[in-house]
C-alpha cells in the first residue's frame, strides 16, 4: 500500500469535486452580476447533497487509510520485535563462540609457554 499515492488521490478527488461544483454554474449565469452569480436556490439542495456525499466518501476512505496504516504499524512493531529477538540470539551465540575461541587461545599460549620453558631448560643443560 502506498499511502502517499492514496493521499494524492484523495486530494485530486477533492479538487475534482470542487471544480465540478464551481463549473456547475451554467452559461445562463454569465449575465448576472458577480456578487449574485452562483447556482439558483432551487439547485442548492442538490449541490449540498452532492457535497455531503463526496465528503462522506472521503471520510470513509480516510478512515480506511488510517486503519490500513495502523495495521501496517502493528505489523512493523511485530517484525521489529522479531528482529530484536533474533539479533539477541545471534549475539549470544557469537559471544559464546568467541569466548570459547579465546579460552582455546589461552590454553594454546600456556602450552606454548611451557614448551618454550622446557626447550630453554634442555638447551641450557
Amino acid at each position: 500500500m502506498n499511502v502517499e499515492a492514496e493521499i494524492l488521490d484523495l486530494k485530486l478527488r477533492v479538487e475534482t469535486l470542487e471544480a465540478a461544483l464551481r463549473s456547475n454554474r451554467s452559461p445562463r449565469h454569465d449575465d448576472i452580476v458577480p456578487a449574485q452569480a452562483g447556482p439558483y436556490r432551487s439547485e442548492l439542495p442538490a449541490l449540498v447533497a452532492q457535497v455531503s456525499i463526496g465528503v462522506s466518501e472521503l471520510r470513509a476512505e480516510i478512515a480506511d487509510v488510517r486503519t490500513e496504516v495502523g495495521q501496517d504499524f502493528e505489523a512493523l512493531i511485530v517484525e521489529v520485535a522479531g528482529v530484536r529477538v533474533q539479533l539477541s540470539e545471534n549475539y549470544k551465540a557469537v559471544q559464546a563462540d568467541l569466548l570459547g575461541k579465546i579460552d582455546s587461545l589461552r590454553c594454546d599460549m600456556i602450552d606454548l609457554g611451557l614448551r618454550l620453558d622446557r626447550l630453554m631448560e634442555s638447551g641450557d643443560a
